[in-house]
């Protein structure tokens, strides 16, 4: 018998002993069995309560397919036509694009045109699918700024490493996970109800339900960061705020960017939900069409929020892999 037959059976010899010697694997098929028992009966009790009938689905979709029809084709005059923008016809286009302040006129009639200018671009540009597109943005990307620069300092106080006090540390978690239970349409609500209807209240809603998040995410994040390298500055004799910036900053750096990029693009989608309840973006003019029943108009503002969310998303990933 050559060494390498010999070999294998002496394998095949110790996996059988092992095989026996080992105890026998706990019974666990009635757990099982009634584990998937209440799981059924938890989803069951799920369909039930939220009345989902596939049955009705099906009898019902000739009613959803006549209204996609509606919206069919989308109807794209009001971006393309250039009445639909109402420009003022005292101010040039390169007075009204401009940002420079105006030279022409004297006294009066430049008075006038400065606040015809002022008033187009706050009030009327806005209520136009690309005012309102562009003002989405303007609310998605300053709500996500304001929620990270509150975020950042919030989250070191919200982890349990690097925390100066139990006290401190229980208290950010508690106010941040309150906070965070409340939806952002309940928060856009009370700004609006605080700050009036516009795109301000609509982006403090934005800011804050983003800070909550934000800072849940970058705790957890700073938790999770390997402690050797903390202890090695700490040795070195090196004070919080140094042992912060060399030892966990570098390693919670990724999961900053990654984050707030993401918030970035799910406020795209809130900003256009709170324009819903007034609060600004191009929500406002998706329910106008619906409640007009304009649904060709309502067609043509879903496929531009389709394309700038799908832009966003590519620019973001682009952001990513050039950053981290």
């Amino acid at each position: 018998m050559s060494v390498s037959s010999s070999r294998w059976q002496r394998t095949g010899e110790l996996r059988e002993q092992v095989l026996r010697d080992a105890p026998a694997p706990p019974r666990r098929k009635g757990r099982w069995f009634l584990s998937l028992l209440v799981s059924l009966l938890v989803l069951f009790w799920a369909f039930d309560g939220a009345n989902f009938h596939l049955r009705e689905l099906v009898k019902e979709s000739p009613k959803i397919l006549q209204t996609i029809s509606r919206m069919l084709p989308p109807d794209f005059s009001r971006v393309q036509q250039i009445k639909s923008y109402s420009l003022p016809e005292s101010l040039s286009w390169a007075e009204l694009i401009l940002p420079l302040p105006l030279q022409s006129g004297e006294g009066a009639e430049r008075a006038e045109k400065i606040q015809a200018k002022r008033r187009w671009w706050n009030n009327v540009f806005p209520n136009t699918i690309i005012g309102a597109t562009i003002q989405t943005i303007q609310m998605a990307l300053t709500g996500t700024v304001l929620a990270t620069i509150f975020a950042f300092p919030l989250a070191f106080l919200a982890a349990a490493n690097t925390s100066p006090h139990p006290l401190v540390y229980r208290l950010t978690r508690f106010v941040i996970n309150f906070l965070r239970t409340i939806p952002d349409l309940a928060l856009g609500l009370i700004f609006v109800a605080a700050v009036g209807l516009g795109p301000f209240a609509g982006t403090l809603a934005l800011a804050m339900h983003t800070m909550t998040v934000l800072t849940k995410l970058l705790s957890e994040s700073i938790e999770n960061i390997d402690p050797g390298v903390v202890e090695a500055i700490r040795a070195t004799g090196a004070t919080y705020l140094q042992t912060v910036s060399f030892a966990v900053l570098p390693q919670m750096l990724p999961d900053l960017i990654s984050f707030t990029l993401y918030r970035f693009e799910t406020n795209i989608r809130a900003a256009s939900v709170l324009g819903l309840i007034g609060a600004g973006g191009i929500g406002h003019l998706l329910s106008s069409s619906f409640k007009l029943f304009q649904y060709q108009e309502a067609a043509t503002i879903v496929l531009i929020l389709i394309v700038l969310v799908m832009l966003v998303d590519s620019l973001s990933a682009r952001l990513r892999r050039w950053v981290i």
